[in-house]
């Protein structure tokens, strides 16, 4: 196997050839896309111009506030992926889709939510419907990809993952439940299984293949998968109480069994009531849902992966009268806990 050392300040980094000619291919790759991606279409054309303005159709309300998915997405499709229009300013504006901002090359000015932020090279703004946005103009070198995705194709994502953890728990929550949180912001530069599929993404939109909305749709999954892994920095209109519900989750987590609001308040340094408050405004549940709801998670995790008699499990989790347990997990879910677990069984592939 061929070696490469390269030597910087007395220190030897050793790299295989293979790593290096990987390397290598996705750099050129992505200088290929990013040369490209340079050249102005024909829309920037027209602004450069001052021929061509914002395209007013693409918004459905009267106010002209909201674009809607359908008025930038072809008809039965749940993905759309397009490079930023430069050189223009959008107004402050929401979305009735999800949208990821993806930045290839250079940088973008935006505000979210009223809060001005600088994206850099390889950071994805990730937004739920709904979050406050405003692009500033950006310059001949600033390359930004945006999805305009479905909220239908992140349930069905969604499903497969598992949500107990606290991030994946409050990333749910962010995008799609009534969070003051709108908005989240991935620094994926030199994070490699990020940047190998945000290239076989890019790679797509220059190409003409079979198969490509399935290939792009198998990507983007893997994607989410990869992005729910990491530790964003979260954009909303009031961080502290976002925070704070995080570390509420987490106490949680950390203790199911003896869990309880005085406790967590008095971690947190916090009197019961305004404790209370905020997880319903953060979570819009009281916190006796959000305890509930967590443990029925980790009930359900380790349910598919353990043969421990249900009673057992159930108390393990935090829930200590099980004739209680099996009426409000069939109230929730529609089917007892051992049939939960039979479905499970019979959906595993090993």
């Amino acid at each position: 196997m061929t070696i490469l050392n390269i030597y910087q300040d007395k220190i030897c980094v050793t790299i295989t050839r293979k790593t290096l000619d990987r390397w290598l291919a996705m750099s050129n790759g992505l200088n290929r896309i990013t040369e490209y991606m340079k050249d102005n279409n024909a829309e920037e054309r027209g602004i450069l111009d001052h021929q061509n303005s914002i395209d007013m159709s693409i918004f459905k309300d009267v106010g002209r506030t909201t674009i809607a998915f359908d008025k930038v997405v072809s008809k039965g499709k749940m993905i759309s992926i397009r490079k930023h229009t430069r050189y223009i300013h959008y107004p402050a504006h929401t979305h009735d889709y999800v949208e990821l901002c993806y930045v290839l090359n250079g940088k973008s000015d935006q505000f979210i939510e009223g809060q001005k932020l600088r994206l850099n090279k390889g950071d994805i703004l990730f937004m739920g419907p709904g979050a406050v946005h405003e692009i500033l103009p950006s310059s001949k070198d600033d390359i930004i990809i945006n999805f305009i995705v479905h909220k239908k194709f992140f349930n069905y994502i969604f499903e497969f993952i598992d949500d107990s953890s606290s991030l994946s728990t409050f990333f749910i929550d962010a995008i799609f439940k009534n969070s003051t949180s709108k908005a989240l912001i991935f620094d994926t530069l030199d994070k490699e299984p990020i940047e190998i599929l945000l290239n076989q993404i890019i790679d797509l939109l220059t190409a003409k293949e079979r198969f490509m909305e399935a290939k792009i749709k198998f990507l983007l999954g893997l994607l989410v998968i990869e992005l729910i892994q990491d530790t964003p920095k979260v954009i909303d209109k009031n961080s502290y109480e976002s925070r704070v519900l995080a570390h509420v989750i987490s106490h949680i987590e950390q203790d199911l069994q003896q869990a309880n609001l005085n406790t967590i308040a008095e971690k947190l340094n916090m009197k019961n009531y305004n404790l209370s408050k905020l997880i319903k405004k953060e979570s819009g549940k009281t916190f006796n849902t959000l305890l509930r709801d967590i443990r029925f998670s980790k009930f359900c995790e380790l349910i598919k992966v353990t043969n421990i008699n249900i009673n057992e499990l159930a108390i393990e989790v935090g829930f200590s009268n099980t004739s209680d347990f099996y009426r409000k997990f069939r109230t929730k879910f529609g089917i007892s806990p051992r049939e939960y677990r039979n479905m499970s069984d019979s959906s595993r592939i090993f």
